[in-house]
């Protein structure tokens, strides 16, 4: 178990305590992850039919993309949970604790507004790949662009989606909790 586990579990004390949303998150990453293993698993299946029986699959491809697509769009907020997403510390640390409260605080706002386009834009992209339908009213999902023909580019477009959601009220109640506390 890691300092990230033992903080969620409750049985760790840190600066900042994990949220809800932090919870969740890490559950949520933690559930996915095995996606990049399955990815994984189906890469060496591929070359195996590939190069040992001239035998490739049209689906291998098309498949494993998707998954580490699903993974990547929930690994973002999972960072972010664990409070370990992309920063440049090296400059906050030189900051008193007033100007640092501030810079991440402005950190924190530019990630809202970054996020809330992203989703906006995510959204647009995943409702025209999924609310499709044909001239019968039958559901007509984007589809691979061969065979096996399976919705798999709008799953991801959905997966992308529920990430950056999930990445937005991470770091909405970051900034929340942020607030909350008191300027140095």
């Amino acid at each position: 178990m890691d300092a990230f586990d033992n903080l969620l579990a409750g049985n760790a004390t840190a600066e900042t305590p994990p949220t809800r949303m932090d919870r969740w998150a890490g559950r949520i990453g933690g559930a996915l992850a095995w996606l990049f293993g399955l990815a994984i698993l189906i890469s060496v299946y591929e070359v195996v039919m590939r190069y040992g029986f001239s035998a490739p699959s049209s689906w291998a491809h098309a498949t494993t993309t998707t998954l580490c697509q699903i993974g990547f769009a929930f690994g973002g907020a999972w960072c972010m949970a664990k409070r370990e997403h992309i920063r440049i510390s090296f400059v906050t640390d030189a900051l008193s604790p007033r100007r640092r409260w501030w810079a991440e605080l402005l950190a924190q706002t530019v990630g809202l507004f970054y996020l809330g386009g992203l989703l906006y834009a995510v959204g647009l992209d995943a409702k025209a790949s999924l609310w499709k339908f044909d001239y019968a009213g039958a559901w007509a999902p984007e589809l691979t662009p061969g065979p096996p023909n399976w919705p798999l580019p709008s799953i991801g477009k959905a997966a992308l989606f529920l990430g950056t959601l999930l990445f937005l009220l991470v770091l909405l109640m970051h900034c929340i909790d942020h607030l909350r506390r008191k300027r140095g």
